[in-house]
């Protein structure tokens, strides 16, 4: 598809869904418009991530700021505390959805949306209950190792309050699930461009005034959360979502969407091991301080990887669409393009910012953080490999794809964990992404090249 060609998805008029070319041009309508409301609601996103890099490092200094990107990383580990549903909840609001076109009411609808919400609810209640316990019982000193007794105290204050924003988090981003799944995750985005602008704001003020890292936390992960909250208030206005008749819309949908959420839960785990918990590898077996320099060359690489996933998130729902209306035309067209977009600039920008790298972070750190060149080498074959395994991922995900996915990462992650732990305390930080690039190739190839290769062509419409 040329980018003249993407013109014509640019309208505020929904295509004619009564035939299969209408119903494809409006997937590529809603993704399109999808992408456009992501970029500016990451690109304010990244402006947050770089500012709070150049204005907290130089007050934090590197041991408190690898403690803060330690505890801000645990989102990402910890998100499969939500037992999976917030992934499963895409796929089923996209199938009620795609369904609700041929249906005279929207209530079907409404209760889907409204069960899963609902039972994400209790599900982030329990886990800020949790973590809250756990905040107040772990050695966080062995955990996190710092050389200053006083940041050990700050580290368990800002697991409290970090335990409680989990929870809210964990909501919120329900909510955002429920929009990709309808398609209309354009309007998820501008919600979270504003989130992210309060949220800039008040990173501005806590700086400002060299605040704690409990502080820092509540002015990202915080106001960052608002955006889901603000969105509920959206679907209650539309119809849906609905209070009344909640309990029983939560017991009829937990069962479908627990089996579902079962298996994106087994995945998340997989994430958290494969890479998620690498701060937590890392500030745990070399200190907190070795963080800093890795969190950086990561978030330097976000550059990247956020633009590809802001390109390829949206298939989702038009993959699930799609392959609830047996549209495999599509789903086979719309995933060759993607991979063939994703290859071609991932390595494009990874070799540029291979050659650059060391002369940005010294840029951006003032000259106080720096990387060796194996480190951003092995950052760029990763941010290649992640993209092109995300881009995969949707096309999996929203074709329900699931148990196959689920093999592949148990494997990945029983191979990846030890490993990580061990070339970590022989060979450092380098040695960890490396060995974990090796087998997450290895692995992919294996089971998708190989062990599951009549599969994905079954869906793709091939023989």
């Amino acid at each position: 598809m040329s980018l003249s060609g993407l013109y014509k998805y640019l309208r505020l008029r929904p295509f004619d869904q009564s035939t299969e070319s209408g119903r494809n041009s409006e997937r590529y309508r809603l993704a399109l418009w999808s992408v456009i409301a992501n970029v500016g609601s990451k690109g304010i996103a990244m402006a947050v991530m770089v500012l709070s890099v150049s204005m907290t490092l130089p007050y934090l200094g590197a041991e408190r700021f690898g403690v803060w990107m330690t505890i801000a990383s645990l989102v990402g580990m910890l998100v499969f505390l939500d037992l999976g549903v917030g992934n499963a909840l895409v796929n089923n609001v996209a199938a009620a959805a795609a369904k609700a076109h041929t249906s005279a009411t929207p209530q079907p609808l409404a209760q889907t949306i409204g069960g899963g919400l609902g039972l994400l609810f209790f599900v982030g209640l329990i886990a800020a209950m949790v973590l809250t316990i756990l905040a107040a019982v772990l050695p966080w000193a062995d955990i996190i190792k710092v050389k200053d007794p006083l940041i050990t105290t700050e580290i368990q204050s800002a697991m409290f309050v970090f335990a409680g924003l989990f929870g809210i988090n964990l909501f919120a981003s329900g909510v955002l699930r429920v929009f990709a799944g309808l398609q209309r995750a354009f309007e998820a985005h501008l919600a979270s461009s504003i989130a992210s602008l309060v949220s800039l704001a008040a990173l501005f003020y806590v700086a400002g005034n060299q605040g704690s890292i409990t502080q820092l936390l509540l002015a990202t992960l915080g106001c960052q959360s608002t955006a889901g909250l603000f969105l509920l208030l959206l679907l209650k206005h539309r119809k849906q979502v609905q209070l009344a008749g909640l309990g029983k819309a939560i017991q009829d949908g937990k069962g479908a969407l627990l089996r579902s959420g079962g298996l994106f839960l087994v995945l998340q785990l997989g994430a958290m091991v494969g890479w998620g918990a690498d701060s937590l590898i890392i500030s745990s077996t070399l200190g907190a301080a070795q963080v800093a320099a890795y969190s950086v060359t990561q978030r330097l690489f976000q550059f990247v990887s956020v633009p590809l996933s802001i390109v390829n998130a949206p298939l989702w729902a038009a993959y699930a669409n799609a392959n609830a209306s047996g549209d495999l035309r599509f789903i086979r067209k719309t995933l060759q393009k993607s991979l063939l977009i994703t290859s071609i600039s991932a390595t494009l920008a990874g070799a540029i910012l291979f050659g650059l790298g060391q002369q940005l972070l010294t840029l951006w750190t003032g000259g106080v953080i720096s990387a060796p060149p194996e480190l951003i080498l092995v950052f760029a074959i990763w941010t290649l490999c992640e993209a092109m395994g995300n881009a995969l991922a949707m096309m999996l995900n929203g074709c329900g794809i699931v148990r196959e996915q689920v093999i592949t990462v148990l494997t990945l992650t029983t191979l990846a964990l030890p490993a990580k732990v061990f070339f970590v305390l022989h060979f450092g930080v380098v040695g960890m992404m490396a060995v974990y690039v090796f087998l997450y190739l290895a692995t992919v190839c294996l089971f998708y090249g190989l062990v599951y290769r009549k599969v994905l062509l079954k869906k793709l419409g091939r023989p």
